[in-house]
């Protein structure tokens, strides 16, 4: 699902430019037919625009914080010959279909926006194009009524999402949701030190077998005092500081990958209060205390996750069955015009 209706566009954008978009203008008609439903109602290219820059903006900026400029949405990030860019207007072609099949099928559900939704989705619209430069509005093809068609889809879809999953099955056994809980220390198999090249120096045998021992030691204080947390401190006063050891907490059930098998399998033949031997993986070593073999709380966060799951389970059945009465025809050469030469990204000092 896209996010919530109203809620979907929330800032302002700002186009930056790409190796090839450098000093170019850009003037998009938006109001062109991009895609048919039913050879009746035309999605407009300005519609389809706006959603995909505004998803390629968010990306933008986040890949942009973490490795400076860029521009994901051009690079063949998979390999395959096909840029970001690309995989993305094919998805987001699959949303939108999702969408203008459900905004159709709305009044068999009885579903239509309310007064005070259409006054919120003309005034984000507005807040949105006001928040946008000329040269951003005039390079998504956006105009006030486009905004707000976008909105409503998104809106509509909300409502109908809740609409289709009205029957789902909510009951949850304490059976099927139990997860444990574990306290654990963690020792890397993995080396500090580092060769002349920079590569790290895999452990020896004599020193794998220094560390089982010394976290065997904290184990069987922790089985004596019954608290892992203590044991583990106590062995950090004849540690550096700066290699010191934690304990961590984690939740698990029967469908769980995480942590690793190894320590599931180790925790599970433990009782409540009760301490593991060393357990070995493949990166390093853990001891275990079994915390709790039935977490309260955690179980009723899984019954919830079980729900959300079988709601989006069913609510992608329904879309499924709704999307296969209609047809949704897309237009391929308005949609080539889109293209990734230029970069968006976040406006950083929107309000």
């Amino acid at each position: 699902m896209m996010k919530k209706g109203i809620a979907v566009l929330a800032s302002a954008l700002m186009l930056a430019a790409a190796v090839s978009g450098c000093g170019k203008s850009e003037v998009l008609d938006g109001t062109q037919t991009a895609a048919t439903l039913d050879d009746t109602t035309n999605m407009t290219l300005g519609e389809f625009n706006l959603l995909l820059r505004y998803q390629e903006a968010q990306t933008e900026t986040y890949y942009s914080s973490l490795f400076g400029s860029t521009n994901i949405y051009a690079q063949d990030m998979s390999g395959t010959g096909t840029i970001y860019g690309e995989t993305a207007k094919d998805t987001l072609l699959d949303q939108f279909k999702e969408m203008y099949v459900l905004e159709a099928e709305a009044p068999n559900y009885g579903v239509e926006l309310t007064d005070e939704e259409k006054a919120a989705i003309t005034e984000t619209a507005s807040q949105f194009l006001s928040d946008n430069t000329n040269k951003v509005k005039e390079a998504m093809g956006v105009d006030q009524e486009t905004v707000e068609r976008v909105l409503t889809l998104a809106t509509i879809q909300e409502k109908m999402y809740d609409a289709l999953t009205a029957d789902v099955d909510t009951e949850v056994s304490d059976e099927e949701a139990a997860q444990k809980r574990i306290a654990y220390v963690y020792i890397s198999a993995s080396g500090t030190e580092t060769d002349e090249d920079g590569n790290i120096i895999d452990l020896t045998d004599e020193q794998k077998e220094e560390i089982k021992t010394e976290l065997q030691a904290i184990l069987d204080d922790a089985a004596e005092s019954g608290d892992l947390n203590a044991a583990v401190d106590a062995a950090n006063e004849n540690r550096d500081e700066d290699d010191q050891l934690s304990v961590s907490e984690i939740t698990y059930g029967a469908d769980s990958t995480t942590p690793v098998q190894e320590v599931r399998d180790a925790a599970d033949q433990l009782q409540d209060g009760e301490v593991s031997s060393v357990v070995e993986t493949e990166t390093g070593y853990y001891g275990i205390q079994m915390v709790s073999t039935f977490d309260e709380e955690a179980t009723e966060e899984e019954k919830d996750n079980i729900v959300q799951d079988r709601r989006n389970t069913l609510y992608q059945e329904q879309c499924d069955t709704l999307e296969e009465q209609h047809t949704f025809t897309p237009v391929d050469s308005v949609l080539d015009q889109l293209t990734f030469d230029r970069i968006y990204l976040m406006e950083t000092n929107a309000q």
